[in-house]
C-alpha cells in the first residue's frame, strides 16, 4: 500500500459551533445575547452585539444601558439539540458517517469522501460555502483521529490538512489546558511545569501511568491513534420532519425564508445521504391563536437541491397573506422517489440547461396545479385524441420531456379552424404532404384527412388538412 493510501486511512473533520446556543434561537443576524442559567448576565454575544459594545459576563442592566435594542434569549437546550441534529442531517451532503458531540459539535469521517469530491480542498471549499449560507459561526479542524480533530477545532486552529505526521506536528504545540482533562489533573501538570503536549509526550509511558493514572495514558493513545476510539454514528430518522418555534412573532410571510433555508439545507443532506428525491413538501405555519396554515408544495419530477425547494417555497409564500402572526413552522416530507444518477455526454453543450420539470414546478406553485398541467402522449393517430392532461403530474412524468413526433406542431389548436377562401393555395405554399390520417371508426369519431405543412407569406408555418368534403382547416402552428 502506498504512502498516500496509508495517510488517507483515517481522516476526520470536526465542526465546532461556539455560538450555537444563541444562533439556534436567532431568526436573523442582529444585536443579540444569550443569558446565563440564572438570567442575570450575558453568556454569549452575537457579532453585532460585540460591535455595539456588549460582552459576555455583562449584567443585563448594563447591556440595556449600552444598547437598548439588544434582543436577549434564555437558554433552550432542547432547541439547541434540535439544531445540532438538523446540522447533522445537513452534513449528510459531505459524509455518510456523522457523529453528534452535544451541545455544539459535529464529527465527520471524510477520508472515504475525498475521491468523490476530488480531494480535501474541494470538499472543504464546498462545505465552507454552505456553512456561510447557514450563518453559523464555525471553528473547524481535521485530524488523523476523532479526538485530534475535536481538540484542534475547539482550540480554534482552522486546520484542513492531510497526513498523520502533519497532524501530530500541530498537536505537539497544543497547550495542555486545551486537552479537556479534569481540573485536578490540569493542576498536577502545571505544578510539574508541563504546559504543552510535546512536554507530556517526552515523559516515559510508565511515568505517566504511575503519576496520572491509566486513564490519561488511554486518553493520549486515543489522541495519537494507538488505541481504537469507536464513535456512535448519527442515524437520520425514517421520515423528514423539522419543527422550528420562533422567539418572536412573525408578521410577514417572506420573513420565514431565513429559518426555512436552514431546514431545507438539512433536507438536502438528508436526501443525498439516502439517495432520494422529495416530490412533495408540506409546509405548516402555526398561528398565534393555535390555528394552522398548511401549504403543499410539489416538484413535478422530484428534487433534492435546497435552492430548488427554497425558490418554490418563496413563490408560495409571496402569495400568502398572514391574517395572524406566525409562532412556528414545520416542514415535513412524506413522498419520496429514488434518485437516479444522471449520466451526461461529455460533449453535450445542453447539459446545463434548465430542467423542464423545474420550470413546470415553479409555474404550478405560482399559478396553481389546475392552471398548469403537463401532457402525455396517447396511442391514437387522430391529433386531437393523441394527448391528454396528467391529473397527477408528480406521480407520472415518464413522458414529460418526450419529443414530438416528426412533422407535428408544438401548438395544436383546441379545435380545427376553417381557412377562408383567400388563404387557400396558391396564396400559401404547401411544403410537405399530403399525409393521410384515417382513424376512429371504432368510437364513432372517425376522421379521414390529408395533412400538409404550409408556409404563409410572412414566414409562418402551419399544419393544415383537407377533409373528405374538400374543406381546408388549420390545426396547428410550428414554432
Amino acid at each position: 500500500m502506498n504512502r498516500l493510501a496509508t495517510e488517507r486511512e483515517s481522516l476526520w473533520l470536526y465542526l465546532h459551533f461556539p455560538q450555537l446556543a444563541l444562533e439556534a434561537q436567532q431568526l436573523e443576524a442582529g444585536i443579540a445575547g444569550l443569558l446565563d442559567t440564572r438570567g442575570q448576565k450575558l453568556e454569549l454575544c452575537s457579532y453585532d452585539a460585540v460591535q455595539a459594545g456588549l460582552e459576555p459576563g455583562m449584567a443585563i442592566a448594563t447591556a440595556f444601558s449600552i444598547c437598548p435594542e439588544v434582543e436577549l434569549f434564555h437558554p433552550n437546550p432542547e432547541r439547541v439539540q434540535q439544531q445540532l441534529e438538523a446540522l447533522a442531517l445537513w452534513a449528510g451532503s459531505f459524509s455518510a458517517q456523522v457523529v453528534l458531540y452535544p451541545p455544539e459539535g459535529l464529527l465527520l469521517e471524510v477520508a472515504s469522501m475525498l475521491d468523490y469530491f476530488g480531494g480535501l480542498n474541494n470538499l472543504w471549499q464546498q462545505m465552507e460555502q454552505r456553512l456561510k449560507r447557514l450563518g453559523f459561526q464555525t471553528r473547524y479542524a481535521t485530524g488523523h483521529t476523532p479526538l485530534a480533530a475535536r481538540l484542534l477545532a475547539r482550540a480554534g486552529r482552522s486546520l484542513v490538512i492531510e497526513g498523520q505526521a502533519s497532524h501530530r506536528q500541530v498537536l505537539q504545540m497544543l497547550p495542555l489546558s486545551q486537552l479537556e482533562l479534569p481540573a485536578k489533573q490540569q493542576d498536577q501538570l502545571r505544578g510539574m511545569g508541563l504546559l504543552r503536549l510535546e512536554q507530556l509526550h517526552a515523559l516515559p509511558r510508565d511515568a505517566i501511568s504511575s503519576r496520572f493514572g491509566v486513564k490519561l495514558l488511554d486518553y493520549l493513545d486515543r489522541l495519537e491513534g494507538r488505541r481504537p476510539d469507536p464513535q456512535v454514528l448519527f442515524e437520520p430518522p425514517p421520515v423528514f420532519q423539522q419543527f422550528h418555534e420562533f422567539s418572536r412573532e412573525i408578521e410577514h410571510s417572506l420573513a420565514l425564508l431565513f429559518p426555512l433555508r436552514r431546514i431545507l439545507e438539512a433536507l438536502a443532506g438528508y436526501l443525498q445521504r439516502r439517495e432520494l428525491l422529495a416530490q412533495q413538501l408540506i409546509l405548516t405555519l402555526v398561528e398565534r391563536d393555535g390555528g394552522h396554515q398548511q401549504h403543499d408544495i410539489g416538484h413535478a419530477s422530484g428534487a433534492a437541491d435546497d435552492e430548488t425547494w427554497l425558490e418554490l417555497c418563496k413563490l408560495r409564500l409571496e402569495q400568502v397573506k398572514l391574517q395572524q402572526p406566525i409562532l412556528a413552522l414545520q416542514v415535513e416530507v412524506e413522498r419520496f422517489k429514488t434518485s437516479q444518477q444522471q449520466s451526461y455526454d461529455l460533449f453535450d453543450t445542453q447539459r446545463h440547461a434548465e430542467d423542464p420539470m423545474d420550470l413546470l414546478s415553479r409555474l404550478q406553485v405560482r399559478l396553481g396545479e389546475a392552471a398548469v398541467q403537463p401532457m402525455t402522449l396517447c396511442a391514437d393517430h387522430r391529433p386531437e385524441q393523441s394527448w391528454q392532461l396528467k391529473q397527477h403530474p408528480q406521480k407520472a412524468v415518464d413522458n414529460a420531456t418526450m419529443p414530438l413526433p416528426k412533422g407535428r406542431p408544438g401548438w395544436l389548436l383546441k379545435s380545427p379552424q376553417r381557412i377562408s377562401q383567400h388563404q387557400l393555395p396558391p396564396h400559401i405554399e404547401l411544403k410537405t404532404g399530403p399525409e393521410r390520417i384515417s382513424s376512429g371508426w371504432w368510437d364513432d369519431q372517425r376522421v379521414r384527412r390529408d395533412y400538409y405543412i404550409a408556409r404563409w407569406a410572412d414566414g409562418r408555418h402551419g399544419w393544415l388538412f383537407r377533409d373528405e368534403q374538400g374543406g381546408w382547416y388549420l390545426h396547428g402552428w410550428f414554432g
